[in-house]
């Protein structure tokens, strides 16, 4: 079974991309969604998040806002809150990697954002990396949220600064797919790709 991994900076358009494949039939593992489960009402991270911080649990709903406001800024916060979500993640990464192979899947992807950071793509046959314009990201971003939520280009500006930059991204892939001209072109790179996929040895 190859594995691939996909990974890309904020806004660049992973989330369309890991949705072509899955249309293909690709079983995809979504980091993000992991999270937002594991820390869902009865998610198995809750009564350590509940432990560590204080005021962010509040019968058994976690208050995400209040879990931001308790770790940003505080290197320290954030580490515990890792060490609680990082085991978690990479077991339920486990977990689907085995049911893959126990179904004699070809192909399997890991949808992860940090997947470079936390040297994941060494596990993988595949890099993929998804990149876009700056200006079309920026518009991504500030389209996100409602009214008072919506950032402002200088947030998001700021927000971009402190990710992987796309030229590392670039260098560490073994593919990279270009989203911002249309969803058909991004389309018709991920069928090459999986066609070069399937016809390799």
């Amino acid at each position: 079974m190859k594995i691939i991994g996909l990974t890309g900076g904020m806004a660049a358009g992973k989330s369309t991309v890991a949705a072509l494949f899955r249309r293909a039939g690709v079983p995809v593992f979504d980091a993000d969604a992991t999270v937002r489960g594991l820390q869902a009402p009865g998610g198995k991270a809750l009564p350590e998040i509940a432990r560590l911080f204080p005021g962010t649990v509040t019968e058994g709903q976690l208050d995400r806002q209040a879990l931001r406001q308790a770790v940003v800024g505080d290197k320290l916060a954030l580490k515990r809150l890792e060490s609680v979500m990082h085991p978690l993640v990479r077991a339920e990464r486990a977990r689907f990697l085995r049911q893959c192979r126990a179904r004699k899947e070809p192909f399997c992807m890991l949808d992860i954002p940090l997947l470079m950071e936390i040297r994941e793509d060494q596990n993988c046959d595949v890099v993929v990396v998804v990149q876009a314009p700056m200006t079309t990201r920026l518009s991504r971003i500030r389209q996100r949220g409602r009214g008072q939520t919506r950032m402002t280009e200088e947030q998001a500006r700021s927000l971009l600064a402190r990710q992987m930059p796309d030229h590392e991204r670039r260098r560490r892939a073994h593919i990279v797919i270009r989203t911002g001209l249309s969803r058909g072109s991004a389309a018709r790179q991920v069928r090459a790709l999986l066609h070069r996929l399937r016809e390799a040895p």
